[in-house]
């Protein structure tokens, strides 16, 4: 094997390691559910007693990526009465994860990006 041989096999082999050999869209559905998470818990009326597993649901839709749980999925934020309930949320976020569109929780819109 000639030395540019070595060297390209070797430059492929660190980046599949330092990218853990994880798919970039699987990197961007990761960094959408884990800054949903972040809107959600900002979001909530009392963050250190949100409940917030895993999305049921994160897929790619048009140019953009839902992030979603429904009813019965773990989510759990405090009502008004300081009990905490079962909660829906969706978050809409850009094809790299990274950008919040627009946030839903309980059918009510609670953030949205202007249109630009």
């Amino acid at each position: 094997m000639t030395l540019a041989k070595v060297a390209i096999a070797l430059a492929a082999g660190v980046l599949l390691v330092s990218c853990g050999g994880v798919p970039p869209e699987q990197l961007a559905y990761r960094e959408a559910s884990k800054n949903c998470r972040q809107w959600i818990k900002e979001s909530a009326k009392n963050p250190s007693s949100a409940k917030i597993p895993d999305p049921s649901s994160v897929h790619r839709a048009g140019d953009q990526i839902e992030v979603l749980w429904g009813h019965g999925d773990g989510l759990t934020l405090m009502n008004g009465f300081g009990a905490n309930v079962d909660t829906t949320a969706r978050c809409v976020m850009s094809l790299d994860g990274h950008f919040l569109k627009e946030l839903v929780i309980n059918d009510e819109v609670i953030r949205r990006s202007s249109p630009n």
